[in-house]
């Protein structure tokens, strides 16, 4: 009896090299744009302390309470997979002691993050984020520089009709107040609450505001806001981010219900959203966290930062047909007739490497047209046959496989053609 093939884990997906390049394009540009600003790359790894996350993220969120993977090592230790990138990279900041770098530190990511999640388009179990923190600056003018850059590069990526949506949440001076009117106002409509959401009212009342639940999304309709229970500081500081934002002239809409899923945020959130329609069209957001260094372990530290889902990004892209053309491989098919060009053919593959020329081919017995099938499959510009003639004659015949037109070139000097031909030097 034949075995069952196995698949991949639900949740999880192949990245087939067509699509890998898709993905690339778009860590490029985010790589680039972050460079220009001067932001750093750093990696942090797949693995952390469960507690990690617990401390930062927060008990009474989905993605800990219900999201997390998390599992005892042999060791007898709780660890998790990175579910989200800021907690990791705070904790790197604090290890290495980045406080005594010049600051602010101006950090990115593209890290593979893990959420148990009910899998479905533009959301899944594994998934790629790209995302940036500025630690060490309490100004409104970092916030507007985070929500710039994120901005920049969605428009970088052709998307059309991206909006952006902002709220502030104040911080610990001006929330306890605010959680308690909010709390008062959904204990008076507590009947008219999902069931879900009654649950949260006593957990965590913020994540209510953040409901995706029709009955609860009618309740919260006259809930209070935010904006109305600011204290002074917090009042300022978000002026200061509209105004910043307003002086670049980039639109935005003031969204009261806006929290964000994550309890170490204070202040300003913001977040990216498509023209698709649905829970799926948020591109990314993010906000202040000046809380989380010192619950981490760490002094009183001011940081500000965004992530953004790269799978959410590609699914936009395709949406709106701005999926770019992507160059073709600037490379070569070496193709062999014979026993005599096998070698030839080899050998003129590993030198063409060398000289760092892309190169391949396939020592076989498929006829010429076969193989030049295939390098058209490739998408290579040129390919190089060498047959019995060619290797008595130490010549080579260079293929345009675009036009199809051939020429004669001394095996000798292909190489230095090719570097020619595709600007190498």
């Amino acid at each position: 009896m034949a075995k069952a093939q196995i698949q991949s884990v639900r949740g999880m997906y192949d990245i087939l090299p067509e699509r890998r390049r898709l993905f690339d394009h778009v860590m490029n540009v985010f790589s680039q744009a972050a460079d220009d600003a001067g932001y750093g790359r750093v990696e942090t790894p797949l693995l952390e302390d469960e507690a990690l996350f617990i401390r930062s993220v927060g008990e009474g969120t989905d993605v800990v309470d219900k999201e997390l993977y998390s599992f005892e090592d042999r060791g007898g230790k709780r660890l998790a997979l990175r579910p989200e990138g800021t907690a990791g990279v705070v904790r790197a900041y604090l290890e290495h002691g980045m406080a005594s770098w010049p600051q602010p530190v101006k950090l990115y990511y593209l890290e593979e993050m893990f959420r148990y999640d009910r899998p479905q388009e533009g959301r899944y179990r594994q998934h790629k984020q790209m995302g940036a923190e500025v630690i060490g600056d309490a100004h409104a003018s970092t916030d507007a520089q985070l929500i710039v850059l994120l901005g920049r590069v969605l428009k970088r990526l052709r998307l059309p009709g991206i909006s952006l949506q902002l709220n502030t949440i104040g911080d610990n001076a001006c929330r306890p107040a605010y959680r308690k009117v909010l709390v008062e106002y959904l204990h008076a409509h507590e009947q008219e609450l999902a069931a879900i959401d009654r649950e949260r009212v006593a957990k965590n009342p913020l994540r209510v505001l953040d409901s995706k639940e029709a009955k609860t999304r009618a309740v919260l309709e006259d809930a209070p806001q935010t904006l109305n229970h600011l204290c002074e500081d917090c009042q300022a500081h978000f002026a200061g981010v509209l105004e910043y934002l307003d002086d670049l002239g980039v639109s935005y809409e003031l969204n009261p219900l806006l929290v964000r899923g994550l309890d170490y945020y204070t202040r300003t959130v913001f977040e990216f959203y498509g023209e698709r329609e649905g829970s799926q069209s948020s591109l990314g957001g993010g906000g202040r966290y000046d809380l989380l260094i010192e619950q981490l372990g760490g002094s009183a530290t001011p940081a500000v930062g965004f992530a953004s889902g790269i799978d959410r990004v590609l699914l936009e892209m395709e949406s709106a047909a701005v999926v770019p053309e992507l160059a073709k491989v600037k490379g070569v098919y070496v193709a062999s007739l014979g026993e005599p060009a096998r070698l030839a053919a080899f050998r003129l593959t590993q030198g063409l490497l060398d000289a760092g020329v892309r190169a391949s081919g396939m020592v076989d017995k498929d006829s010429i047209g076969a193989q030049l099938a295939r390098a058209d499959r490739l998408g290579v510009p040129y390919a190089v046959i060498i047959g019995q003639r060619e290797v008595r004659d130490e010549t080579v015949i260079l293929r345009d496989m675009a036009s199809g037109a051939q020429e004669i070139v001394p095996i000798k000097s292909i190489i230095a053609e090719l570097r020619l031909r595709f600007g190498i030097t």
